[in-house]
């Protein structure tokens, strides 16, 4: 009875020394996978933010995992990597250059190849809110507006979409209430304009006024004298023809001199309307108004309501 109870006990003990061998080999194979698995996983994650120098290595890594030498995914990946590294640079140093025509490509590239590249759209976030903040010091308001916009293309940050969000309500306030100072600035501007053309208007007519004034003078003093010389005796008799024509000659251009009272009248006239409404200008002072645009808060929605009165 002993016999045949150790028989059993050596077979079974014989099957459970030769099976170890054949369950190892699964086991090493699960735990490369998980290897090759995590350094994947860690190189997508990289990848997926934009920080590609550190996904590189996670790449390599799995390359290192034995029966992974030569995984087609991972060297693809290490190339994509690669290719927008060197994007980057070209980017970043053609920005820094101040060639945003030629850089703006390039950034394109870039999210072409990553849509999720956290790392360049962070950049492009920095550089059109900068660009905007400048633009908004120097109270360029639509234009601060525009590159704010551009900015929040990019912004994935909750907080920092808000606050660029709150700007171009900002700049959409402030675009407004400019149009409005710009225009009661403008009134005054028109009011000196008017009072320098109305003294130019007096002032050239009643010059041109006195020029003809004094050119009708001149003419009736000369024909006063040539008819002195001409005529001495005060009979008039001329006794001969070149003193007559003398005195024609003289005669007809205080003639003409004297047809043209008329526009002499005519520019006293206009130079005291202007001296008048100088005058008037000077005096008066302009009436304060309120404005017919009127900014209230919006209701409905963020930003401003605006309502024009007749």
């Amino acid at each position: 009875m002993m016999k045949p109870l150790l028989f059993l006990f050596f077979f079974f003990a014989s099957l459970s020394v030769q099976a170890r061998p054949a369950n190892a080999l699964p086991l090493v194979a699960a735990h490369i996978d998980d290897e090759y698995d995590r350094y994947k996983k860690k190189g997508d994650d990289l990848f997926r933010v934009g920080n590609y120098a550190e996904a590189v290595k996670q790449y390599r890594n799995c390359l290192e995992v034995p029966t992974f030498e030569n995984d087609a995914y991972a060297k693809g990946q290490i190339e994509r990597c690669t290719n927008a590294l060197n994007l980057r640079q070209k980017a970043d140093s053609t920005l820094q250059k101040g060639d945003e025509k030629s850089a703006m490509p390039l950034f394109n590239q870039l999210l072409s190849l990553n849509a999720d590249d956290g790392i360049t759209k962070a950049t492009l976030v920095d550089y059109y809110e900068q660009k905007a903040n400048r633009l908004y010091g120097d109270k360029w308001f639509p234009e601060a507006k525009g590159q704010y916009e551009n900015a929040l293309r990019y912004a994935t940050n909750p907080t920092k979409r808000s606050t660029l969000e709150l700007q171009i309500r900002n700049s959409e306030e402030n675009t407004i209430s400019k149009v409005i100072t710009d225009t009661e600035v403008a009134r005054p501007s028109k009011r000196i304009g008017l009072k320098l053309l109305t003294g130019a208007v007096a002032i050239g007519a009643g010059a041109y006024a006195m020029v003809l004034r004094t050119d009708y003078q001149a003419k009736l003093n000369k024909l006063n004298e040539v008819g002195r010389t001409v005529d001495p005796d005060n009979d008039g008799i001329i006794n001969t023809p070149d003193a007559y024509r003398q005195y024609a000659s003289a005669y007809a251009d205080a003639e003409v001199a004297q047809r043209k009272n008329g526009l002499y009248k005519a520019c006293l006239g206009i130079a005291a309307t202007a001296v008048l409404l100088e005058t008037y200008l000077l005096i008066r002072k302009p009436k304060v108004r309120e404005t017919a645009l009127q900014v209230n808060p919006s209701s409905h929605s963020w930003g401003v309501a605006v309502r024009y009165s007749f």
